[in-house]
């Protein structure tokens, strides 16, 4: 009787991708759908509103985060016994954290803020304490991702059910911070419950020194986030400074189907983490992940950037309506930046094992200040598309210097050739959707999906083994 062939280390991070990725994007997709039914509901000037205050909200997010969710999932690979010792000092720092922060932020938003926007900033605010008792990173620490994955899709379907039940008209504004409060507080709870019982029971506490050393270690990482989230709503800001909250909503629009695929990115860095944590010491057996992990992200990233530029105007007329077709430049451009992003969350993933994470921070400070000077450069000539562009080339410049930063670790690209299937493959989808244009937009989008899939197979790029996970050629 013979035994199943070992499997290559990218496997152990396909598994547990497909486990919290499956979750991930059915939640995505619901999440979406929301969106989708707010931009409608609310039209682009209200809508504008809300994206203005949730992107203020991400910042706030990450400081209340203390970086715990990327290195608690380091520290809890490394070392699952010292859990009991970490996550009640972790908890009570991070909820310490988040209520200062909701406080001031809810005193500023209605004293201090333009109304509605700041009303609406204060009602979001109420989420950070919730996010502050947060328990992801422990159950993706201990590769559990389908408990995060489960906990991530009840977050998404509370919240799309209560935005369903209040939200109708513009006049409906103030129900949308309400439904993510409640959403995220139905979330927590579930990851919360999912922990091992001698965890659950733990009391939340503060110690000063524990929480020092934590501080110590995630600022870069804090920082890193911080600065990525400025490059990300740069766009916003610059916007509404040289046109109109009208722009916001239209950008946002774009911007809603591209982070999809970006949010599946950082989902997949999160599965590559402990696994590449625990091959970190073994040149070999990381040289290999990182380059499957690479094969990876590109298969799926190439084929949604190549399809989705053939036929984006068609997406955004089918998902936003006639009203948000401006939407289909600025999309065209900024559909470029998923590959190049998951390039980089694959080198994000071995710089935070490697505890490099002020290398990161290098990076993002780099293309933060390069982002600005592109918007400014870019959006009084060319609005939306001058502001996707300045994305699309600043997200090339963050990629290529957390690359050369990988690369110092011994963890280099691999040569073309490593890709050169998958690239035949996708020139294929490219052929079949051009050919299938005149159809549906859906059957197009089914007929390209179908055959890229089969060309992966025909051209050798992904390969079955009895007993195993598909696996991409080397």
């Amino acid at each position: 009787m013979t035994s199943a062939p070992p499997a290559r280390p990218g496997s152990a991070v396909g598994l547990g991708f497909l486990k919290l990725g499956l979750g991930e994007a059915v939640a995505r997709i619901v999440a979406f759908g929301a969106t989708v039914y707010l931009a409608r509901s609310l039209g682009a000037s209200v809508y504008g509103v809300i994206v203005l205050a949730t992107a203020i909200l991400l910042y706030l997010n990450f400081l209340t985060d203390c970086g715990v969710d990327a290195l608690g999932v380091r520290e809890v690979a490394a070392a699952p016994d010292a859990v009991p010792d970490l996550l009640p000092s972790v908890l009570g720092a991070r909820l310490l954290v988040g209520t200062a922060l909701a406080l001031v932020t809810i005193a500023v938003g209605l004293t201090l803020l333009p109304q509605p926007e700041g009303a609406i900033l204060a009602a979001y605010a109420l989420t950070l304490p919730v996010i502050g008792l947060g328990t992801r990173w422990v159950h993706l620490g201990y590769e559990q991702p389908g408990r995060a994955s489960l906990a991530r899709l009840v977050t998404e379907l509370a919240m799309v059910a209560l935005v369903l039940a209040l939200v109708h008209a513009p006049g409906d504004l103030e129900h949308v911070p309400l439904a993510q409060v409640v959403g995220e507080g139905v979330g927590a709870l579930v990851l919360l419950r999912l922990l091992p019982a001698r965890l659950r029971r733990l009391p939340v506490r503060l110690e000063v020194e524990r929480v020092r050393t934590l501080f110590r270690a995630s600022w870069p990482l804090i920082l890193h986030a911080l600065l990525g989230l400025a490059i990300f709503n740069s766009d916003f800001i610059f916007l509404r400074v040289f046109r109109d909250s009208a722009a916001v909503g239209l950008y946002a629009a774009a911007y809603t189907l591209i982070s999809f695929f970006l949010n599946l990115g950082a989902t997949y860095t999160m599965t590559l983490l402990p696994v590449i944590t625990r091959l970190r010491d073994d040149a070999v057996a990381s040289k290999a992940l990182y380059d499957d992990s690479l094969a990876q992200v590109l298969a799926v990233a190439l084929p949604v950037a190549v399809g989705g530029y053939l036929v984006g105007p068609g997406i955004v007329d089918m998902v936003f309506g006639r009203g948000y077709l401006a939407s289909s430049a600025p999309l065209q451009v900024l559909i470029w930046s998923i590959p190049v992003a998951l390039i980089r969350n694959v080198a994000q993933g071995a710089l935070i094992a490697h505890q490099r994470q002020d290398q990161l921070m290098h990076t993002a400070a780099w293309a933060a200040a390069t982002n600005v000077v592109l918007n400014i450069a870019f959006i009084p000539r060319w609005g939306l598309v001058g502001a996707a562009s300045a994305t699309l080339l600043t997200e090339m410049l963050r990629t290529t210097l957390a690359v050369i930063y990988t690369a110092r670790l011994g963890l280099r690209l691999p040569g073309p050739m490593r890709f050169a299937r998958i690239a035949a493959a996708v020139t294929g989808l490219a052929v079949l959707v051009v050919l299938t244009r005149q159809l549906p937009l859906l059957a197009t989008i089914a007929a390209g999906a179908t055959g890229y899939a089969v060309l992966l197979v025909l051209v050798g790029a992904l390969r079955f083994r009895r007993g195993a996970m598909p696996e991409f050629a080397p």
